[in-house]
C-alpha cells in the first residue's frame, strides 16, 4: 500500500529529530569519557585517595537518603494502601472455595534462557495465588542455556500443579501453541516468564466470573518492575475498540475462554502474537471486562518491549500488520500507519464522498476565512446555521477555534467511516498552547471534567493517552462532528425538534448528547491528530452537568473509560 505524503514527511521529520539527538549523544558520550579519564587520574593521586576516606561519611548518608526517597514513592505508597493483604488473600483463599463455579486456569508461560531468579519468582508468584485451582505450563523453547532444563525439572518437582514441556526451537507463538495443546482448562491466561502476578490475581477473575457469567475475555490493570521497585502504573479504561486499535493495552493480565484461544497464536506475528490472537477474539466477541485493579507486575528489562519498543522493531511492525489484516477480516476500508513520535498504530479509513457541513458557533465570517485558510479537505462547506446545513456530516464549530493543522477535518472525517462512531473531538488548545480538552471525563460530584486540561499540548499524557485515538464518554460540543441522520434522531427528543450547540453550555451538551448516542450503541472518540486552537482567553472548560447526572447516574459514578482508581477531583489520569 503506497505511503501517503504526510505520513512520509512525518516519517523524515521523526528521522531527523533522531538524527539531532544522536549528534547531541555523540557530543554528551566524548565529553562523559574526557570526565571519566579525568576521574581516574583523580582517583590515582594521593589527593584523590585522601577525598575519598573524608566523603565516606557523605556518600553513606546520600545512600540513605535514596534509600528514603525510593520508599516514599507516590506510586509505591499508593500501591502498598490498595494491594491485597496477607489476611485479605487468605480470605479470598476461602471465598474462592465457596463458588459455585471454579474452573481451572491453564496458564501458559514459554521460555528461552531465562533468568533463573526472574523465572523462580515468576513460578512462585503462581503457587502464592488465593485461587487453588489452576495449571502452569512451562514450555521451553530450545533454549542454549544447558542449565535451564535442570531449572525447569527443579520447578516442576515445587508442586503437582507445574508441567515442564520442551521443544526445539520455533519462537514465542510455537512455544504458546505447545501450551494450549497441554492445557486442560477451560481458561487460558498468559504470563512472561519474568514477570510477577499479584496473589489475587486469579481469584479477582473467578470472583468476575461468579458475578458475570457471559464474560469471555478479563483483563487488569498493571505496572512494571523498574530497578527492583514498582512503577509506572497502567490505570486503564474498559474495553475500548478504538484505543485498542492504538496498541495492545489489554496486554496483561488476560485471562480468556480456552475456546476462543482455538485459533491459536501465529508464528509471522512473533513478538505481537498477544496482540494478533486478541484482535481475532474480539472479532467473535465484545464481552471483554475489566478489573480495575493492578495484577500483573511487567519487568523492564534491556531486551523486553516493556523497556522500549525500538529495541524489537519487528514487533511494532507485527503488530501493525496484525490490525490491518484485522481490518480486512471486518470488511473496513482502511490502512494502518505507525506515529513515529509515540510509536501508537492510527487506523486510516478511507472517506467517501460525504459532505462536512461546519456550523459555527457564533459570528462565522472572521472564522470563516481562518478554517478555509487551514483546510484542505475538499468537500465541506461553512454555515452559521443547521437548517442551511446540507451536509452528510455536521461539525459544531466555536467561532473562536481555529485549525492548526491543514489536515485537521480529515483526521475528524475518517473516523465516521467507521459506522460504530457516533460522535467525534478533536483536540482543543487553549489561546496559551495548554490542553483545553481531549475529552471529557464523568466525575462523581456531577461534573464533566476535560482530559488533560492545563498540560501542554505535546504532553503525552498517562501512557500516552493524550496522543491517542481514544474512547471517550464525552467530547465538548465546542468541536463535534457527526452524522446528520444521528443529530436528527437524537435532537428530536428536544423542544421544537432542534439541540443547539452554543459556547456558554458546550460541555454539558456535548456530554449528553454524546451519552444520548451511547443508548444507541454508538460511541465517542477523541481523535489527537486534529487541533483546534482558542484564539479568545477562557475559563476551565469543566462544568457541573446535575441534570445529566440525575439521569446517567451510573456513568458519572464510574466513568467506564477512566479508570476507578484514578483522581475522582481532578480529570488529569493522576493516582487517586
Amino acid at each position: 500500500m503506497p505511503v501517503k505524503g504526510e505520513e512520509l514527511q512525518a516519517a523524515e521529520a521523526h528521522i531527523a529529530r533522531l538524527e539531532e539527538e544522536l549528534l547531541r549523544l555523540k557530543d554528551v558520550k566524548h565529553d562523559l569519557q574526557v570526565l571519566q579519564e579525568e576521574h581516574r587520574r583523580l582517583r590515582r593521586s594521593a589527593e584523590g585517595r585522601v577525598a575519598k576516606i573524608l566523603s565516606a561519611p557523605f556518600r553513606l548518608f546520600r545512600r540513605r537518603q535514596r534509600t528514603n526517597a525510593a520508599e516514599q514513592d507516590e506510586y509505591g505508597c499508593w500501591f502498598a494502601r490498595h494491594r491485597v493483604s496477607a489476611e485479605e488473600a487468605a480470605k479470598l483463599h476461602k471465598q474462592s472455595r465457596t463458588f459455585s463455579y471454579q474452573p481451572l486456569i491453564s496458564i501458559l508461560t514459554p521460555t528461552f534462557n531465562p533468568n533463573d531468579e526472574f523465572l523462580t519468582a515468576a513460578v512462585e508468584s503462581v503457587i502464592a495465588q488465593a485461587y487453588e485451582n489452576w495449571e502452569l505450563i512451562l514450555v521451553d523453547d530450545g533454549s542454549s542455556d544447558s542449565g535451564v532444563r535442570a531449572l525447569l525439572k527443579n520447578l516442576g518437582r515445587r508442586d503437582a500443579r507445574i508441567q515442564i514441556g520442551v521443544q526445539e526451537h520455533g519462537g514465542i507463538s510455537s512455544a504458546l501453541n505447545t501450551g494450549l495443546v497441554r492445557a486442560r482448562g477451560d481458561w487460558i491466561a498468559l504470563l512472561d516468564h519474568d514477570d510477577l502476578l499479584e496473589p489475587d490475581a486469579l481469584s479477582r477473575a473467578i470472583e468476575l466470573l461468579h458475578n458475570d457469567r457471559e464474560a469471555d475475555v478479563i483483563y487488569s490493570d498493571e505496572d512494571k518492575i523498574v530497578d527492583g521497585k514498582l512503577a509506572a502504573p497502567f490505570l486503564k479504561p474498559d474495553w475500548s475498540p478504538e484505543f485498542f486499535r492504538t496498541h495492545d493495552y489489554l496486554s496483561h493480565f488476560v485471562v480468556m475462554r480456552r475456546d476462543l484461544a482455538r485459533a491459536e497464536f501465529r508464528s509471522e506475528f512473533d513478538g505481537a502474537q498477544d496482540y494478533d490472537l486478541l484482535l481475532r477474539v474480539s472479532e467473535k466477541t465484545d464481552r471483554i471486562r475489566h478489573i480495575p485493579r493492578v495484577l500483573y507486575h511487567w519487568r523492564r528489562t534491556s531486551e523486553s518491549t516493556a523497556h522500549n519498543i525500538r529495541r524489537k522493531p519487528g514487533a511494532l511492525e507485527a503488530g501493525r500488520r496484525a490490525i490491518e489484516e484485522h481490518l480486512v477480516r471486518r470488511r473496513e476500508n482502511a490502512r494502518v500507519t505507525i506515529d513515529w513520535e509515540t510509536h501508537l498504530y492510527r487506523v486510516r479509513r478511507e472517506i467517501g464522498s460525504e459532505k462536512i457541513s461546519i456550523i459555527i458557533n457564533g459570528a462565522a465570517a472572521r472564522a470563516a476565512a481562518r478554517i478555509r485558510a487551514k483546510t484542505n479537505f475538499p468537500n465541506f462547506e461553512i454555515v452559521a446555521n443547521l437548517k442551511e446545513a446540507t451536509g452528510e456530516y455536521l461539525l459544531f464549530l466555536d467561532s473562536d477555534l481555529e485549525p492548526l493543522d491543514e489536515n485537521w477535518l480529515g483526521a475528524m472525517g475518517e473516523q465516521l467511516s467507521n459506522p460504530k462512531i457516533g460522535a467525534v473531538g478533536a483536540r482543543i488548545v487553549s489561546s496559551n498552547d495548554t490542553t483545553e480538552s481531549a475529552g471529557l471525563i464523568l466525575l462523581p460530584n456531577g461534573s464533566a471534567g476535560s482530559a488533560f486540561a492545563g498540560y501542554p499540548r505535546n504532553f503525552r499524557g498517562a501512557n500516552r493517552q493524550l496522543q491517542a485515538v481514544r474512547n471517550y464518554s464525552a467530547v465538548s460540543g465546542s468541536c463535534l462532528l457527526t452524522r446528520r441522520e444521528i443529530f436528527k434522531m437524537i435532537a428530536s427528543r428536544y423542544a421544537a425538534g432542534s439541540l443547539r450547540f452554543g459556547r456558554d453550555d458546550s460541555v454539558c451538551l456535548g456530554t449528553e448528547y454524546c451519552l444520548s448516542l451511547r443508548e444507541h450503541g454508538l460511541r465517542t472518540v477523541s481523535v489527537p491528530y486534529a487541533e483546534v486552537r482558542r484564539t479568545s482567553a477562557r475559563e476551565s472548560a469543566s462544568r457541573i452537568c446535575l441534570d445529566l447526572q440525575k439521569r446517567w447516574p451510573e456513568m458519572f459514578r464510574r466513568d467506564p473509560y477512566y479508570n476507578s482508581n484514578l483522581s475522582s477531583e481532578r480529570s488529569d489520569f493522576s493516582l487517586g
